[in-house]
């Protein structure tokens, strides 16, 4: 008898999904562990516990407190139990206290979605994603959420985001009717525009807005109206590139006025922008065919980044030319705040945060001296061996929190957390490749 032509497919199709099975049992598994890392680190009493806030209150200095990682009815967890459970993870401190929150509200304010996501009946992305629209309920209105959710264990598989968020919303109302119109306000409060840009292609970025709605109606009209001006004027671009222009117009607000009132038919914006960028270049770069490389975006080609700085105008554009930096060098200074070509030099040096798993941008960060500077001890103590960049959250956790570091002969960082374990940190560089050799 002939072995069936199919039976190598449905082989693959049943490893597939034992190995689905699998990923499922072992993201459970990595959660009970995250409960059983916040009970072993209970915040006392009056302590500073682990939260959503100001990275200044996340430790705790005496002012108020952070939103706690889960709802009420969860237990509140120490200050520095993200920090190391990030450190052991590689991620940021963010990331850890996303876990911890997604468990605790799990365990203690969602058992039953709890007890389901555990025998498989839901897959344990769409339970954490859940559990992050119920922290701000009552604990009454966050169990009452769950007896909503898991009222057909059968069909957990099949509920949406939008499905659960609507649940979610009826018990808040459910539960206190006067919501309604907080959570209108508090909407309102999350309003705000933000960039994502895509290393892979650092000529466009994606722009997220969130809008009263009235406003967002007349943005898309007004998008809309310019985009067929556009058109009008020749413009043979499909309608979504088109409007992806009309945003760009916009953003000078006279020549957009001027394009709408048919006083200009020059559909390129006229006055003069502002670009903020830190670029890496040499002469020669600046040749057809050559690369600059942009912090924050990656390389792009010279005739890219000359459009970027033309549609500033001649007049508007300031460029200024600093000299290339010797990162091998390690000259000091006797003061504590380094000169600005020597921050450069550490920011350059040094990419991002040197706490583990960290990726804040450099430029943001506070430059720590690794030995603390002593205003009464020797010579020489601020220089680029000495120092690094911490964002403020790290930099509190290795001022007050019992974080240690020292920067090794090769460049890399050594960490060591309260509980003594070790952790190595290998920076990324802001210069680009070609200035490494």
């Amino acid at each position: 008898m002939e072995p069936s032509p199919y039976l190598p497919k449905r082989q693959v199709l049943d490893v597939l999904v034992e190995a689905r099975a699998e990923e499922q049992e072992a993201q459970v598994r990595q959660l009970r562990l995250a409960l059983q890392w916040a009970l072993l680190h209970p915040a006392a009493e009056g302590a500073a516990y682990a939260g959503w806030g100001d990275d200044g209150l996340v430790l705790g200095d005496g002012v108020g407190g952070p939103i706690p990682l889960a709802g009420d009815g969860a237990p509140l967890v120490a200050a520095a139990a993200p920090l190391e459970l990030a450190a052991a993870l590689g991620r940021p401190a963010e990331h850890a206290q996303q876990l911890l929150g997604d468990t605790l509200e799990l365990v203690f304010r969602l058992p039953r979605l709890w007890e389901l996501m555990c025998a498989g009946r839901i897959p344990v992305w769409r339970a954490r994603a859940i559990s992050r629209e119920t922290r701000d309920l009552s604990l009454d209105a966050a169990l009452h959420a769950d007896r909503l959710l898991c009222a057909v264990p059968d069909r957990l598989d099949q509920l949406t985001a939008a499905g659960a968020a609507r649940l979610v919303h009826e018990a808040r109302l459910h539960a206190d009717p006067d919501r309604a119109r907080a959570d209108e306000d508090e909407a309102l409060a999350r309003r705000g525009v933000w960039l994502q840009r895509d290393g892979r292609a650092p000529g466009v970025t994606d722009v997220h807005l969130t809008l009263d709605t009235p406003d967002a109606i007349a943005f898309d009209a007004t998008v809309g109206r310019l985009a067929g001006e556009l058109k009008e004027l020749g413009d043979t671009d499909v309608l979504d590139v088109r409007r992806a222009k009309a945003v760009g117009v916009l953003a000078d607000p006279q020549h957009a006025l001027d394009l709408m009132n048919e006083e200009t038919t020059d559909p390129r914006p006229q006055g003069a922008g502002t670009l903020d960028l830190n670029v890496h270049l040499t002469p020669s770069d600046l040749k057809s065919d050559g690369v600059a490389v942009v912090e924050r975006l990656g390389a792009l080609s010279t005739d890219l980044f000359a459009g970027w700085l033309s549609r500033c105008g001649i007049e508007g554009a300031t460029v200024r030319v600093r000299p290339v930096i010797d990162l091998s060098a390690d000259a000091s200074v006797d003061r504590h705040d380094p000169p600005p070509a020597m921050r450069e030099h550490v920011l350059l040096r040094d990419a991002t945060c040197v706490f583990p798993g960290c990726q804040r941008d450099s430029r943001s960060c506070d430059l720590d001296h690794i030995e603390a500077y002593d205003p009464d001890g020797p010579p020489d103590q601020t220089r680029p061996s000495n120092l690094a960049p911490l964002c403020r959250r790290h930099h509190r956790a290795k001022t007050h929190a019992g974080w240690s570091y020292v920067r090794r002969r090769d460049g890399t960082y050594a960490w060591t957390s309260p509980q003594g374990q070790t952790y190595t940190v290998v920076p990324t560089s802001q210069a680009p490749l070609a200035t490494w050799r």
